[in-house]
């Protein structure tokens, strides 16, 4: 495969297997906090795929759960990630179980979930640490919940949490994202983290189309359009942008990223690689002002190609680092590599984005911006 464009065939072959064995496993292993990104992963490929079968493994997965309250009171990793495939199957069942479900998620979330002063969540209390993680499995859940219910506080709430994360985490000599930030310490984890910042790069795209798509909707419009909502669209465009250029120039010519991602002494990692890849996918498609456009393409294209690589021939995406918690560099490249539901699901989300995008190509608006322009459906 070129490594100037994509090979929609290989891609395509690639998601199939990894759906595939997706598919399968989900409803027979071990339980793990991805399994909820591994659950959303199969929705997406279903759609990227045109077939049902996914979406039926990950009703297998999740409806059991229904019989249930979330176990708000556990691991705060299992519980938040599942309020995204919730939200799903409600967007397309209109069941409102699956609404009744992630309400309580985004309630706990918004009300008892312990915090900073300044309001960013914090996964280990009494701990007062802000992790970069937290971006994704926070921000995203409440701006979609916001949106599905028509409740503009809750996403105004995800673009503070979004915004809080870039206060505490960037880095600001590169951009790019610690791992943990230490509050009362006042410090920071030493290490630049590659999952952590793809963690960080995909909430943003995710953030920023709900954002965008209420900011121009007629029914939010004020007298003034701009407003607050509008202006942190543009601080969290304007955060993600220099830490997506920053990303472009340490990528790997094999497409990966190092696990530590300023060092290219530390090992080449892959679910970094399919973060960033469903990242910038969104970046170009919404052509995010001041994004080097010409580099992010050529980013994409490598990044994609690099995972459908290390798709093995039983469906099993290859080369991820293990649970990650902070440590120093030598720790960072200690970590085992192996596969893992997490890594899986960002993957499955990546390629299902780059094979819809290779049928629906991005066009452009009056701003000469791609903003939410919405496929005619056939």
């Amino acid at each position: 495969m070129h490594s100037a464009e994509i090979n929609v065939e290989e891609v395509r072959s690639a998601l199939e297997r990894l759906t595939a064995n997706a598919s399968r496993e989900l409803v027979i292993k071990q339980p793990h906090w991805g399994d909820a990104i591994l659950c959303g992963g199969l929705l997406a490929a279903a759609g990227a795929l045109k077939t049902n079968a996914p979406v039926e493994a990950a009703h297998r997965w999740f409806d059991p759960k229904l019989e249930a309250d979330p176990r708000t009171g556990g691991w705060f990793w299992f519980w938040t990630a599942e309020a995204a495939p919730a939200l799903s199957f409600y967007i397309r069942t209109k069941r409102p179980e699956y609404l009744e479900y992630a309400r309580k998620v985004i309630e706990t979330l918004e009300t008892t979930a312990a915090r900073t002063p300044d309001g960013a969540i914090v996964p280990h209390p009494p701990a007062l640490e802000v992790w970069v993680d937290v971006s994704y499995f926070t921000a995203p859940k409440m701006a979609t919940y916001g949106d599905v219910v028509g409740d503009r506080s809750k996403i105004e709430w995800a673009a503070d949490q979004i915004l809080l994360h870039a206060k505490y985490l960037t880095d600001p000599a590169s951009g790019l994202l610690w791992h943990v930030a230490y509050v009362e310490k006042n410090g920071h984890s030493p290490c630049l983290w590659a999952r952590g910042n793809s963690w960080f790069s995909m909430a943003c795209a995710m953030v920023l189309a709900i954002l965008d798509q209420q900011d121009r909707g007629p029914g939010f419009r004020g007298p003034d359009p701009a407003g607050s909502l509008r202006t942190k669209l543009d601080a969290i465009e304007s955060a993600v942008v220099r830490q997506l250029n920053a990303v472009i120039k340490l990528q790997d010519e094999s497409g990966l990223w190092h696990t530590v991602i300023d060092r290219p002494d530390s090992y080449l990692e892959a679910s970094s690689a399919a973060g960033f890849a469903s990242a910038l996918g969104w970046a170009i498609f919404f052509r995010y002002r001041g994004l080097d456009l010409a580099r992010a393409r050529t980013a994409y294209v490598r990044a994609i190609n690099a995972i459908c690589s290390k798709i093995n021939a039983n469906g099993e995406l290859t080369c991820v680092s293990q649970q990650t918690p902070p440590g120093d560099f030598d720790f960072y490249n200690s970590i085992e590599v192996g596969t893992a539901p997490y890594a899986t699901g960002i993957c499955l989300g990546a390629l299902s984005n780059a094979l819809l995008r290779s049928r629906d190509p991005a066009r452009k608006n009056e701003t000469n911006r791609v903003w939410l322009t919405k496929p005619k459906q056939s």
